[in-house]
């Protein structure tokens, strides 16, 4: 049993893969499918909210995406219909944050009318669950947070569709206050499917571009190596201070996540309980600096930096000029890990073989 969650880029440019993977999943026992709007869609939307896009080309995008993967366009126009009906009436809403997030809400809506439809292309029974039926938020527009105890007695929504032998398909993003759509910020859909494993009690599968956590930003730093095992604590310390693989809300749902690449299946690593004791350094720009920080150690050789703890976890931050980051990060990389792994026995899926250095 498990919550698998596509990302953007998995459902606008790897949809046949996402679709395949999801089936042998189901094969195996309950699936629940969380899915993010199609690569650039949201902020093409947001450019619809604002004035600034037509929606014409959001209409020919998602049509001909349809039309590319054997789902019928027709199944979209209701959609587009209503969405049509949204932008007209913006004087409806209390303010503008409301407006907005019922225009981005439709990314994912779109995203999860064409998922489901492949999914019954290949014989498999799908059902739409709409999330601001399910997630119940703090009314906190672009950025809410789900109340978990409210939203429990909402997990029946999910286990009826499956009880009828149908795989749920989430929009991911998208919650609801007070009868309106609330979106829940960047990494929205990642935090969805988290908070329906923690209330499941099942694991959560993120799908993406991306195989893992790396021990650097891997387009920055051609010397990092994935992590098999991230524990709880240091995803979310690392979250906050710049990691881009998972958001903190996400982490902080309390699910068990893997994280594993869409091209591959493989599963790069493990956020939960266990830790493989590997540092993770991160970075965030800040003006014309950059703050480089180092996520499981209390010290970086050859570096003067006080050490912080968060959660019992320790870490250590270094401001950096913005124009030098590139060569920081990889002096600041190699510091903490040399001579840490045998890269030939680095595993490229969690839970391989990992040789640590005494």
């Amino acid at each position: 049993m498990i919550v698998v969650k596509f990302g953007g880029s998995s459902v606008r440019f790897e949809l046949p893969s996402a679709v395949e993977l999801t089936e042998r999943l189901w094969d195996a026992g309950d699936v629940v499918v969380v899915v993010s709007a199609l690569k650039g869609v949201t902020d093409a939307l947001l450019g619809l909210a604002r004035g600034e896009e037509r929606l014409d080309r959001l209409v020919g995008l998602h049509r001909e995406h349809a039309e590319r993967h054997g789902v019928e366009p027709s199944v979209l126009s209701p959609i587009f219909g209503e969405l049509e009906g949204v932008l007209a009436g913006r004087e409806k809403f209390p303010c503008g944050e409301a407006f907005t997030d019922r225009v981005l809400s439709f990314g994912e809506l779109l995203s999860a009318r064409i998922f489901a439809e492949a999914l019954k292309r290949r014989g498999l029974s799908a059902r739409i669950v709409e999330p601001w039926e399910l997630l119940v938020t703090d009314g906190n527009f672009g950025d809410a947070s789900v109340d978990l105890k409210v939203s429990a007695g909402n997990v029946s929504l999910v286990e009826e569709v499956l009880d009828a032998g149908e795989i749920p398909v989430v929009p991911g993003f998208v919650g609801g206050f007070n009868g309106m759509v609330t979106t829940l910020g960047r990494g929205g859909s990642d935090y969805t499917a988290s908070v329906l494993g923690r209330l499941l009690g099942w694991r959560v599968l993120i799908v993406s571009h991306v195989d893992g956590i790396y021990t650097a930003d891997p387009h920055r730093v051609v010397s990092a190596r994935l992590i098999p095992f991230v524990s709880r604590g240091e995803a979310l310390v690392a979250s906050r201070l710049g990691m881009k693989a998972l958001h903190e809300k996400a982490v902080s749902a309390g699910a068990e996540i893997l994280l594993a690449g869409i091209r591959n299946w493989n599963v790069g690593t493990v956020v939960g309980e266990r830790s493989s004791g590997i540092p993770v350094v991160v970075h965030r720009v800040d003006g014309e600096s950059a703050v480089i920080s180092v996520v499981g150690v209390d010290s970086v050789p050859g570096w003067d930096a006080r050490v912080r703890w968060e959660g019992g976890v320790p870490y250590v931050s270094l401001r950096v000029p913005r124009a030098r980051l590139g060569s920081y990060l990889v002096r600041i990389h190699d510091a903490v890990t040399g001579g840490l792994f045998d890269v030939r026995a680095f595993p490229s899926r969690a839970g391989g073989e990992l040789s640590v250095s005494a």
